[in-house]
């Protein structure tokens, strides 16, 4: 244990040093030090009791099963959207400027959070929220015309 408590300080000291700062720098520092401190001390850091001792509220994370997939590599292929859908979604992605498909198939599509998707961008994480506002009340428009239209409501 010790010796990978050495390579993990090796680790945090490069990071600090690095020249080039990936996007993701400050939560490669943090998770690297709460590693570390896990390793020395055998707790999580900063709580008085352990976790099995915590409510279970406390300890059961709710998260997305769908964000979860992407991480699960041996499971069944998943058949693609079908033809009218995929229609649905190049008509409703027509409709948008390129800046908003970007914004939106970031954001909402590959779950990117508004500030990671504004410096993949480059611009501001306001812009990126701005784009996606415009492309839900677009798209929002879209499917409301299409529903009176065909008379569903």
């Amino acid at each position: 244990m010790q010796d990978l408590i050495k390579e993990y300080k090796k680790s945090l000291r490069l990071l600090r040093t690095a020249k080039a700062v990936p996007m993701c720098y400050g939560s490669m520092v943090s998770d690297t030090q709460y590693a570390i401190e896990i390793m020395e001390t055998g707790r999580i850091p900063g709580t008085k009791w352990q976790v099995s001792r915590w409510a279970k509220d406390k300890r059961e994370v709710p998260v997305d099963p769908m964000l979860m997939a992407r991480y699960v590599g041996n499971r069944e292929p998943v058949e693609s959207a079908p033809e009218w859908m995929a229609g649905l979604l190049d008509r409703l992605m027509g409709r948008l400027t390129e800046r908003e498909k970007d914004a939106f198939r970031l954001v909402r599509g590959q779950c990117y959070s508004f500030s990671q998707a504004a410096k993949l961008m480059g611009c501001n994480k306001g812009s990126v929220q701005n784009f996606v506002a415009r492309a839900e009340k677009k798209i929002g428009f879209v499917v409301r015309k299409q529903t009176y239209s065909e008379g569903v409501v």
